[in-house]
């Protein structure tokens, strides 16, 4: 039903989340940022927003991403129909495929990357994922790399449904949200990517993000 990605820039600590499904509304389901904490992504049949809270929390209590992935699938009796990810602020990433979803479903895991999906269009989706984040992140930043990600996974078929709604998260500890979200549109992905445009060129958006305050700038105004 969906496809996503979780990312992390090491220099800054700063953590992406991107997805896109098949059907609408999927910001308030799939994509979870903690800054300085973790991100994570929960899809699949059956989407478990707890998993992804819990998850979280857990991180942020101290526990290792591993065991904590590991307990939370072992307690969910849904969790053949989950598709769950994690990865904590220094880039370690766990997660499943729940037997119960519809294929074609895979998780690529490596540090700093984690790419998913299920009732995709075919097993090209998430290599092409991962080789058009790596290569955008030669030359771009992280936004526009786990962007360039989503337009690959749509230009190999990605939700075979079709795609009606995405979104992206992208923060750094002490810093501003990057949120945005495409509820329902007939091609998500290439609204998602022109909003982000329009945000980045609004000259007063931009100057009101210059005067709010951040960590390094508490009192900024």
């Amino acid at each position: 039903m969906t496809y996503s990605l979780i990312a992390l820039d090491t220099d800054s600590q700063t953590l992406g989340v991107a997805c896109a499904t098949g059907g609408p509304a999927l910001g308030g389901f799939v994509p979870h940022l903690l800054p300085g904490v973790g991100a994570a992504i929960t899809q699949g049949f059956s989407t478990s927003v707890m998993a992804a809270e819990q998850g979280l929390a857990r991180l942020a209590a101290g526990e290792a991403v591993d065991a904590l992935v590991a307990d939370l699938r072992r307690r969910d009796q849904g969790e053949a129909w989950r598709q769950v990810a994690l990865m904590d602020v220094t880039g370690r990433a766990a997660g499943w495929t729940g037997a119960e979803n519809v294929p074609v479903a895979d998780m690529h895991l490596a540090p700093g990357l984690v790419v998913a999906g299920n009732m995709l269009a075919s097993d090209e989706v998430i290599p092409a994922m991962v080789a058009a984040y790596r290569r955008a992140r030669d030359e771009d930043g992280l936004a526009e790399a786990l962007l360039a990600a989503l337009q690959a996974a749509r230009q190999h078929g990605g939700d075979h449904r079709g795609t009606r709604s995405a979104a992206l998260k992208v923060r750094a500890p002490g810093g501003l949200p990057l949120d945005l979200r495409i509820d329902e549109a007939d091609e998500a992905v290439a609204e998602l990517r022109a909003l982000h445009r329009r945000v980045l060129c609004d000259t007063e958006f931009q100057a009101f993000l210059q005067r709010l305050p951040t960590a390094d700038d508490p009192h900024r105004h």
